[in-house]
């Protein structure tokens, strides 16, 4: 669990970091360096699996990538409408230029998983299992941040959230989907460590 917790904190810093200021003085848009590190770690994540003799199955390594990279785009995201403020303007040249390395890191994501998938997918009743139970978290995790959402705009007139613009609030509802997704591969992941954790105490006692 402390590995999920840690892999989900540093990519949605990793994705903050992005979005912030505090690489506006490098020779490239924040967003291609983004993707060069995802390309990479996706490299890097590939050669450990195939040299590990039991390492995850089809399913887990699909759930360790999406962790990761839902992790950075919500982190990205969080950190882009931080900027942008509750006024957020689509078509200001910060809100391009922040759109622009969102799109690229989406892209990322997706080159990433080509690298760092399974070539041989295979999928059991386990595995069906398991998505089935981290679903359900997702689901609730998910409204539960959709009824806070609703209270804060129903309710929370004397504070900022007042001042949200259709933009700002159209994003605030990605960023709810993209946290549930990290919800879901965050409970899923679990399960698989309960089960391997449950494996080891029965090799033990044997």
């Amino acid at each position: 669990m402390i590995l999920i917790l840690a892999l989900a904190l540093g990519s949605c810093l990793l994705g903050a970091l992005l979005a912030s200021e505090l690489l506006s003085w490098l020779p490239l848009r924040p967003g291609l360096l983004g993707l060069a590190l995802m390309l990479s770690s996706a490299v890097l994540a590939r050669r450990h699996w195939q040299r590990s003799p039991q390492g995850p199955g089809s399913v887990e390594r699909a759930c360790w990538h999406g962790l990761a990279s839902y992790s950075l785009l919500a982190g990205h995201l969080g950190g882009l409408l931080w900027r942008l403020g509750p006024q957020l303007d689509m078509h200001s040249l910060r809100g391009h230029a922040l759109a622009v390395d969102s799109w690229t890191l989406i892209l990322g994501a997706l080159l990433s998983w080509q690298i760092a998938r399974d070539p041989q997918p295979l999928r059991d009743e386990r595995d069906r299992l398991f998505q089935a139970a981290a679903l359900r978290t997702a689901w609730h995790a998910l409204t539960a941040l959709l009824v806070m959402l609703i209270l804060a705009l129903g309710f929370g007139e004397r504070t900022p959230v007042a001042g949200f613009n259709q933009p700002l609030i159209a994003h605030l509802l990605i960023l709810l989907l993209t946290l549930a997704c990290v919800v879901h591969e965050a409970a899923q992941l679990r399960l698989y460590g309960l089960e391997a954790r449950l494996e080891a105490q029965r090799e033990a006692e044997a």
